[in-house]
C-alpha cells in the first residue's frame, strides 16, 4: 500500500510538471522553441503547441498586428484574428497572458478586413484564462449596420475566464457574449471605444460590454469591471434570456467620447433587459437579472435602465449620481403589448442616488415593486454632498491595483456621519450589513419619526396592524 501511494504521488507530480510555459515576444520567431530565451512570435503558433494546463506568455511590448496575422473567418462575417480553438479541461485551464511583471499591448490599427466585422479574439473554445493584456485600435469598415468585438464568446462556449484586460481607444465592444455559460469577466476595463465609421459615425453599438445569451447560457458574471466614455452604453443584456449578474461594476460617461463629448448612442450605464419593446412571438420566461454594488455616474441617459424589460431585476446597493434619471425602471406592458408602463416586479434595496438630472427615479410602478431601504423610496431622504467621503470622478479611473482589482476609492462613500451609512445604502455595504430586526410596536405613536410607508412604498397616515417601512426599517405595528 505504501508503494502504491509513493506511485499515485509521483504519477500526481509528474502530471503537474507537465503544463508548460510557451513564451511569445515582439522579437520572437515562429521557428523557435517558444521558451524564454527562444520566444515564439505569434498567438497562432503558440496555440499550435499549448495542451491543458498550459501557459501562453506575451511579454511585454507592443504587438502591431498585421492583416496577414488574421487566423480565419467565422459566421461568414467575422475575421478572427486570434481564433482561439483549442479548450482546456477542468482544473487544467490553457491561459493566454501578459508575462509577469510585463504588459503586452495588441494594436489592430492596421486590420482594416474589407466587407468583414473584426473579433480580435474570438473564443470558440471553454476552460481558457486570458489576463493582463491590453487590446487598441480594434477598426470598423463596413459602412452600413455592423459591429467590432475585442473578445467574442459566440459558439456556445463556456467555463472561459476573462481577466484584468483593457479594451480602449479603438471602435469595438470590449466583451461580447451571445451563446456560452458560466463565463467570468474578471476585472476588465472597456474605455474611449467609438465606432466613427458606421452608420454615419453613431457609435450606437460600442458598449464597454455586452451579454446577450440563450435560455440554457445560465451563470455568465460580470465583476469589478469598469466602462466609461463608450459612446453607446456601458454595459447591456438587450435580448437576453438567461439571467446575468453584474457585481461591483462601475459605468460613467456612456454616450461619450471623451468626458466633454457626447455622441449620438443611447449612452446608458447599465441597461438589464428588454426586447427592443415590440410584440413578441409568445410568452417565454423572462431573466432576473442582478445590478449589484454598482456605480453609475454622468452616463448621458439613465444610469440604472430596466429598457422596457418584460419582469424584474434585483437592484441591490447602487450608486448613482448625475446622469439623466439615476434610476428608469421601465417595463413593457406584457409579451403581446409594446407599451411602456411603470416598472413591476423589481426589487430595489439600499441603493443611493444623488441629483438625477432630470430625477433621481422614473417610471417605478411601487405598488408592483419591492421597494426597501433606498434614499429615494419608498421614504424619500435629503441626500447632500457631505454624505460623501469624496464626489473627485477622477478616483473612478486610477489605475488598478497590482493584482487587477479595482482601485481603493472614497468616490460615493458613504461618510460616517451621514443617516444612509446608518442604514447601509450603495455601493460600499452588501446586502449582508443591511440593518436587520423587525421592530415590534403596539402602536405607531411610540417611535415617533417622519412617515410611515407600506412594503409597496405607499404613504400611510395612520398604520394598522401590519408591516410597515419606517425611519428606513421595517417596523410590525401590532
Amino acid at each position: 500500500m505504501k508503494k502504491l501511494c509513493i506511485v499515485a504521488a509521483l504519477m500526481a507530480a509528474s502530471a503537474a510538471a507537465g503544463a508548460k510555459n510557451i513564451y511569445v515576444a515582439t522579437d520572437g520567431s515562429d521557428s523557435n522553441r517558444g521558451t524564454m530565451d527562444s520566444p515564439l512570435a505569434t498567438l497562432a503558433a503558440a496555440q499550435a503547441k499549448a495542451q491543458p494546463g498550459d501557459t501562453v506568455y506575451f511579454r511585454g511590448g507592443t504587438y502591431r498586428i498585421a492583416e496577414e496575422q488574421v487566423m480565419g473567418t467565422e459566421e461568414n462575417i467575422y475575421a478572427t484574428v486570434f481564433n482561439l480553438t483549442k479548450s482546456g479541461s477542468e482544473g487544467k485551464r490553457i491561459v493566454y497572458a501578459g508575462a509577469p511583471g510585463e504588459r503586452p499591448v495588441f494594436d489592430l490599427t492596421d486590420v482594416r478586413p474589407e466587407g468583414k466585422r473584426v473579433s480580435v479574439f474570438y473564443i470558440h473554445a471553454n476552460w481558457l484564462h486570458l489576463k493582463n493584456f491590453d487590446i487598441v485600435g480594434t477598426q470598423v469598415t463596413i459602412t452600413g449596420h455592423t459591429q467590432s468585438e475585442a473578445i467574442s464568446i459566440r459558439r456556445g462556449n463556456s467555463h472561459n475566464i476573462i481577466e484584468n484586460v483593457a479594451i480602449h481607444d479603438g471602435m469595438a465592444i470590449g466583451v461580447y457574449i451571445t451563446k456560452g455559460s458560466d463565463n467570468l469577466v474578471l476585472n476588465c476595463d472597456a474605455y474611449r471605444n467609438y465606432d466613427s465609421v458606421s452608420e454615419g459615425g453613431r457609435g450606437g453599438n460600442v458598449d464597454g460590454f455586452g451579454c446577450h445569451v440563450r435560455s440554457q447560457d445560465t451563470g455568465n458574471v460580470f465583476r469589478g469591471c469598469r466602462a466609461w466614455c463608450n459612446s453607446d452604453d456601458g454595459f447591456d443584456l438587450i435580448n437576453c434570456y438567461a439571467p446575468v449578474t453584474f457585481d461591483n461594476c462601475w459605468a460613467m460617461y456612456s454616450g461619450y467620447k471623451d468626458e466633454s463629448t457626447s455622441t449620438p448612442g443611447d449612452g446608458n450605464g447599465f441597461k438589464a433587459g428588454g426586447y427592443g419593446k415590440q410584440v413578441q412571438d409568445a410568452p417565454f420566461s423572462v431573466p432576473r437579472h442582478t445590478v449589484k454594488n454598482c456605480i453609475a455616474y454622468a452616463n448621458k441617459a439613465n444610469g440604472f435602465y430596466a429598457n422596457h424589460h418584460l419582469g424584474g431585476n434585483d437592484w441591490l446597493n447602487n450608486s448613482a449620481w448625475k446622469n439623466k434619471y439615476n434610476y428608469n425602471m421601465v417595463n413593457q406592458k406584457s409579451w403581446d403589448v409594446a407599451e411602456d408602463v411603470g416598472g413591476y416586479g423589481h426589487t430595489l434595496r439600499s441603493n443611493v442616488s444623488y441629483r438625477g438630472n432630470r430625477g433621481d427615479w422614473t417610471e417605478i410602478n411601487q405598488d408592483e415593486c419591492t421597494i426597501e431601504n433606498n434614499s429615494f423610496l419608498p421614504m424619500p431622504m435629503a441626500v447632500a454632498e457631505a454624505d460623501f467621503l469624496s464626489t473627485d470622478y477622477a478616483e473612478l479611473t486610477a489605475p488598478r491595483k497590482a493584482d487587477g482589482s479595482l482601485p481603493d476609492v472614497s468616490f460615493m462613500r458613504l461618510a460616517p456621519t451621514s443617516r444612509l451609512y446608518a442604514a447601509r445604502m450603495g455601493w460600499e455595504f452588501t446586502q449582508d450589513d443591511a440593518p436587520t430586526g423587525i421592530r415590534g410596536v403596539s402602536g405607531a405613536g411610540e417611535t415617533g419619526g417622519s412617515g410611515w410607508y407600506t412594503l409597496g412604498g405607499v404613504r400611510v397616515e395612520k398604520p394598522q396592524r401590519g408591516v410597515y417601512i419606517h425611519g428606513g426599517r421595517k417596523v410590525v405595528v401590532k
